[in-house]
């Protein structure tokens, strides 16, 4: 994988933040909504995966079965209720290789395989369905110079129809191990420069997703996913990762807006993991709980232009350290914003460092307590 510093789009990012941030701390008291003031506050902050709602993505807007008409804007049509089989011999332990034309738009395929080695440049997958039994390796191996997109596909081994111990009520499965060893699969990997538009995805029972992180002027782009229930979690053979891991550093930009990202698991939901400089990281309005340390953006603290806001990271998944890795994620003196992230806490909930009365408070990068004002650097 390789990933490049960001100097550019500074248009898109300035966006974000004037529509997104607010310019000045002020007070909440505990358990109310810091974001009552927002359209969508409330339901943000009261919403859950897989409570009906369908507020966050979960199991009833992701994936391949819930594809719209026109996803993309590519006049598809929605579902058909069926996939085609992409060979009539695939097996769980055999690999595919399949090429191709760069631009192609494959649609509502179904690749069952122990790895699917794809070869083409700007590639688009829509309401597809990736699986199979990859231990230790990629489900998807990707070889592409620029660009390639999945919208509506699902992600999953081939030995479950649903994760283990989530029954779809929950974000992810509130106990281990999850898809065992044996039957998972561990990434989906871009082996060449090619930045990944990653949509409406429902993605499960791995360790990861290994994809570049953005170039100057391509950024890659993470929206409305529903990445859960990770792999072998009562072991430490994986690290578990939700969208990473990127061990280099020198990466951005990064688009990750109104994902999922829940697990039990040792590592990160985001796994910035190098010590090189990471730029332009936009992670806003996502819904985020269990992991280790929830988000990283580096082993040192020299993050730049980060911008984190609008987040809800909730109690309701064990956490085993804490929400940020090292509380390092930059600062204003180096360009990043930390605005309107809050806590999610109920009774009940897996991670016990939080309670009730953290619910609706400020979620801090520097700490690991809730807060009644928002962070000001």
């Amino acid at each position: 994988m390789h990933s490049a510093r960001t100097v550019a789009c500074s248009q898109l990012f300035t966006a974000v933040l004037l529509t997104q941030i607010p310019f000045a701390a002020h007070a909440a008291p505990p358990g109310s909504d810091p974001l009552s003031r927002y359209a969508t506050a409330a339901t943000a902050l009261t919403a859950r995966p897989n409570d009906g709602s369908g507020y966050w993505p979960d199991f009833s807007n992701t994936g391949y079965a819930n594809t719209p008409a026109n996803t993309g804007g590519l006049g598809l049509g929605a579902y058909p209720g069926h996939l085609t089989d992409y060979a009539a011999s695939m097996s769980a332990s055999k690999p595919i290789i399949v090429t191709y034309p760069d631009h192609s738009v494959i649609a509502f395929t179904r690749f069952l395989a122990s790895k699917v080695v794809i070869y083409g440049d700007d590639l688009t997958f829509v309401g597809c369905l990736f699986e199979g039994k990859s231990p230790n390796d990629n489900l998807v191996q990707l070889y592409a110079a620029s660009s390639v997109t999945f919208r509506y596909s699902t992600f999953k081994p081939s030995a479950y129809a649903l994760p283990p111990g989530n029954d779809g009520t929950v974000s992810s499965s509130h106990t281990t191990p999850g898809t065992p060893f044996k039957q998972s699969w561990q990434l989906v990997t871009t082996m060449n420069e090619a930045v990944a538009t990653m949509d409406h995805n429902d993605i499960w029972g791995n360790a990861g997703l290994e994809m570049t992180t953005g170039f100057p002027d391509r950024p890659s782009t993470w929206t409305n996913n529903y990445i859960h229930d990770a792999a072998d979690t009562s072991h430490n053979v994986y690290h578990h990762d939700g969208i990473g891991p990127q061990s280099e550093g020198d990466g951005g930009p990064m688009i990750i807006d109104h994902n999922t990202i829940a697990s039990l698991g040792n590592t990160n939901a985001l796994a910035l993991q190098g010590d090189g400089v990471y730029d332009r990281i936009s992670f806003t309005n996502n819904y985020v709980s269990g992991y280790g340390y929830a988000l990283s953006f580096g082993v040192k603290n020299n993050a730049t232009n980060l911008t984190v806001t609008g987040n809800v990271f909730s109690a309701e998944l064990k956490e085993l350290w804490g929400p940020v890795y090292g509380g390092l994620w930059g600062g204003t003196a180096q360009g990043s914003v930390w605005r309107n992230n809050v806590y999610q806490a109920r009774p009940g909930d897996g991670n016990t460092n939080l309670s009730p009365a953290d619910n609706g408070r400020y979620w801090w990068p520097t700490d690991d307590v809730s807060h009644a004002e928002d962070y000001a650097d």
